[in-house]
């Protein structure tokens, strides 16, 4: 790519890049030159320089992505897994609540999930758990989670053949009363248990979506159960702002959610 205006061509390229990324239907020179506050005359070479390397492509007077940039993303998105893909989120996470934050997915029986990753919370009472530890879905945060997102038909499956066992007081037992939890789960797009799993622990999980609106992972913020009541606001937020900012680099556009196909 030629030089445009020295040391600041390729902020101003990456800044562009992640303009037009969240803009599906183009912008024009004017409309990027404010969102960006740079003038036109060297937004200018660096349009032309980013559309002659395919980065960008350009129709009448709008500006989208180009070939290069899905190429280039496919390629970085392809050679990672969710895990490699999720792990600063996961420690940022951690670092901003405090609390043990765990990655989940799906398991093939389509009964259970088990934890991929985990970053543990430094407090000395804290949830704690190994990787690989494998969980039920009727009587867990992401277990839940999972069932909200599943097609229909697997959803009314589950509910059809799955055994509930009390796990604790507040285990939900009753199969109509799982299908109106996991039907609120849905809408929310966040799910909380608080004691009933373990007596002592509260979970809270929001879906990982793919390009697609798939929910391919379930990130989840584990905390002693009075720590999950006293700060329930807290949790809540700080799971679904991961959860998203995670989506959005897996090609995630909101309102694109796949939960009931």
């Amino acid at each position: 790519m030629p030089r445009t205006d020295g040391p600041m061509v390729l902020p101003r390229a990456f800044a562009l890049l992640r303009l037009l990324a969240g803009e599906q239907q183009g912008l024009t020179l004017s409309v990027i030159a404010a969102h960006l506050e740079m003038p036109k005359s060297s937004l200018s070479s660096t349009l032309k320089a980013l559309t002659d390397q395919k980065m960008l492509k350009r129709t009448g007077a709008l500006y989208f992505l180009g070939p290069e940039a899905y190429s280039l993303a496919s390629v970085i998105l392809g050679g990672s897994g969710i895990r490699q893909i999720a792990r600063p989120f996961l420690e940022k996470t951690m670092d901003a609540c405090g609390e043990t934050v765990l990655l989940a997915v799906l398991d093939s029986d389509m009964q259970h999930f088990t934890y991929i990753d985990i970053v543990e919370s430094q407090n000395s009472v804290r949830y704690s758990v190994p990787i690989g530890t494998r969980r039920p879905l009727y009587s867990t945060c992401c277990g839940r989670l999972f069932l909200a997102f599943q097609p229909a038909a697997s959803r009314q499956t589950y509910f059809d053949t799955a055994t509930l066992r009390p796990l604790t007081g507040k285990t939900i037992v009753d199969h109509g009363d799982l299908m109106t939890c996991v039907d609120a789960i849905g809408h929310a797009g966040l799910s909380i248990t608080m004691g009933d799993f373990s007596d002592d622990a509260a979970g809270f999980a929001a879906p990982i979506l793919n390009a697609e609106g798939d929910m391919i992972a379930a990130l989840a913020i584990g905390v002693p159960l009075s720590r999950g009541e006293r700060e329930k606001r807290k949790f809540s937020d700080a799971v679904i702002q991961s959860a998203r900012d995670i989506s959005k680099v897996l090609g995630f556009i909101p309102n694109c959610i796949n939960n009931d196909p």
